[in-house]
Parts: C-alpha cells; sequence; structure tokens
C-alpha cells in the first residue's frame, strides 16, 4: 500500500510504531485516537504490514503486502460497526477465529470500538487478556472518552493530530484542482481519500451553485427561501450527512462575508465571488452567520431536516426586512 500520505501528515506517529517494532517492542493491543481523517485506518494497516511482512516489515514486495494491498489477506481481521454500533455477536466472532492456534502472526483491527456495546466491550476485555504471543489488536476511536476505562488501560494509546486544512488544500492543487475548489473541499474534510472523492463530485457541484445563489439573493436583500425552493429541490432526496454538506457550504460562505468585512482575506474560501458587492453591513452578516451556524447543530439531532431548512430561511429573511 501507498504508505506516502501516513508518513507525511503522521510523522510522529509513524515514528513510534516503527521504533517499537525495530526494537521488538510492539505492545499486543494498541488505541488510536484521534478525530476523523486523520489516518488512523492508515496507521493501523501500517502496523499490520509491519508485523504480517515476510521480508522484516511493510516491504509492499511480499505476498503477505500483496494481499494488504488488495484486502485480501486472511491474516487479518477487520471489524467495523453493524449499524450504529459494535455487537457482542461481532467479538463473539472474532474471538472464535482467533481461538485456533496458529503459527503465523494475526493482528485485528476494530473500528470506532467507541460504538461498541457494553456486552461487547466486556467480551473484547476477555479476550484482549487472552490473547496469544503472535497476536496484535488495533482498536481505533474518534471518541476516547467514550471508551470504557479498562479496554483503555489494557492497550497503548496513540494520538493522531488532525490533518490541517492547508495540508488537504495543497495536496489537491498538486492534483490539478484549482485553487478556490480545493479550498472549499478542504473545509469540508482533512480526510485525502474523501477529498479526492470530492473533486469528482456531481451533488458538491451543485451544492457549490446553490449556496452561491444563496449568498448573492442574501446580500441583495430578496427571498432566500424562494431561491432555495427553486434551486435547492433535489437536497430533499438526500440524507443527513448531505445535508451536513450543504450547510458547511452555507457557513463557509458567510463566514467569507465577514472575514472580507473586518480584513481577513487571507481566511476567504469562495474567492471568485464579488464581495466587493456586499450590501450587508458586518453585524448583520455575523447575525446571519449565527443562524445558519443554530440550525447547522440541527442538523446532528434527531429533528426535522426539511423543518430545519424552511426555518433557518424565515429566521434570515426577517432579519433582511
Amino acid at each position: 500500500m501507498d504508505f506516502s500520505n501516513l508518513f507525511n501528515n503522521q510523522k510522529t506517529v509513524v515514528r513510534l510504531i516503527k521504533n517499537s517494532f525495530d526494537h521488538n517492542r510492539l505492545f499486543h493491543t494498541y488505541l488510536f485516537n484521534g478525530p476523523r481523517g486523520s489516518l488512523k485506518m492508515d496507521g493501523a494497516i501500517y502496523l499490520a504490514s509491519l508485523v504480517l511482512c515476510e521480508n522484516g516489515g511493510a516491504c509492499g514486495q511480499c505476498e503477505e503486502c500483496q494481499k494488504l494491498d488488495k484486502w485480501g489477506n486472511e491474516h487479518l481481521f477487520i471489524v467495523s460497526p453493524d449499524g450504529d454500533t459494535i455487537k457482542k455477536e461481532q467479538i463473539d466472532n472474532l474471538e472464535h477465529e482467533f481461538g485456533f492456534r496458529s503459527d503465523k502472526t494475526r493482528v485485528f483491527i476494530i473500528q470506532q470500538i467507541d460504538k461498541a456495546t457494553l456486552s461487547a466491550a466486556n467480551t473484547l476485555l476477555k479476550f484482549l487478556e487472552e490473547l496469544p504471543d503472535n497476536c496484535f489488536g488495533i482498536l481505533t476511536t474518534e471518541n476516547i472518552n467514550k471508551v470504557i476505562p479498562t479496554i483503555r488501560s489494557r492497550s497503548q494509546i496513540v494520538t493522531f493530530l488532525p490533518i490541517s486544512s492547508e495540508v488537504v488544500r495543497k495536496e489537491l492543487e498538486e492534483k490539478g484542482i484549482e485553487n478556490e475548489l480545493a479550498s472549499i473541499i478542504s473545509k469540508l474534510t482533512n480526510n485525502m481519500s474523501i477529498a479526492s472523492r470530492y473533486t469528482k463530485s456531481k451533488i458538491l457541484e451543485k451544492f457549490i451553485e446553490l449556496v452561491k445563489a444563496l449568498s448573492e439573493e442574501i446580500e441583495y436583500c430578496g427571498d432566500p427561501y424562494l431561491k432555495f425552493m427553486e434551486m435547492g429541490q433535489f437536497i430533499y432526496t438526500l440524507d443527513r450527512d448531505k445535508a451536513r454538506i450543504f450547510f458547511d457550504l452555507l457557513v463557509t460562505i458567510q463566514d467569507d462575508k465577514v472575514n472580507y468585512l473586518i480584513n481577513r482575506k487571507d481566511k476567504m474560501t469562495f474567492k471568485s465571488l464579488e464581495y466587493s458587492n456586499i450590501n450587508l453591513s458586518k453585524e448583520t452578516e455575523i447575525e446571519i452567520l449565527e443562524i445558519i451556524l443554530k440550525f447547522r447543530e440541527r442538523v446532528d439531532t434527531n429533528a426535522n431536516i426539511d423543518m430545519i431548512y424552511t426555518q433557518m430561511f424565515v429566521e434570515i429573511g426577517k432579519v433582511l426586512k
């Protein structure tokens, strides 16, 4: 596998893992903690490559490494949440697999271990205590405080730092993505694989077109809800994750206006907009930004998403009158 992204952006983590491997001081259970997009899974596969490699560590050429590259290595087991949780049955199955003694080194990765049910976590705890010497486990989480203390205490915790949006933007530009789109995408994610998918997303193109039109409608004290109904009907068919992208773009473009008015032009993302045509006061722009942020938070709850759109534009309309 290509670990260049990991090597470039998580140098401390790579150095820690490699030094532990080189000096035969690897722990049998690791807990990789860090925000979404911080390459925890890349780090987990790198560690697996080190211990499974036939040539002394992530050579990329041997049969074991090539199988890892194709996600087909029979000595690597990956567990992900089933729906919203990791269930006891999943840990039972993992324990069953590792119950068979083998001369081969084996690795398991459990993603988002904080989503384990209490019964799953307790079963895992017993499994970790009985892990064979030639087996290694890697748990990942974005919410370490939600991992039960007994699992944390039995794991070597490795912290992955967030990758800056500037790093993502530069990497996208190096791949030929124009500056504004690269800047927009880097605001949405710090995960390079997701960022690369965004560069080809037709939905993202439609979102960008929509938020620019809404921004202009707001600036000229028009009717943003009417504009949304004219151009944004497609949003009603999308899931909540897509709605988050739409709101994040609204926040970004409105924040741009505030940055322009307080002379922080270097912080702006939508660089193609005619910010010299801003008609509203700084106080009004900030008030509208606060409204959008308030409703962006509601997207993460179980609130009716259609009502969120309506209520937000109604409140913005009141500010514009």
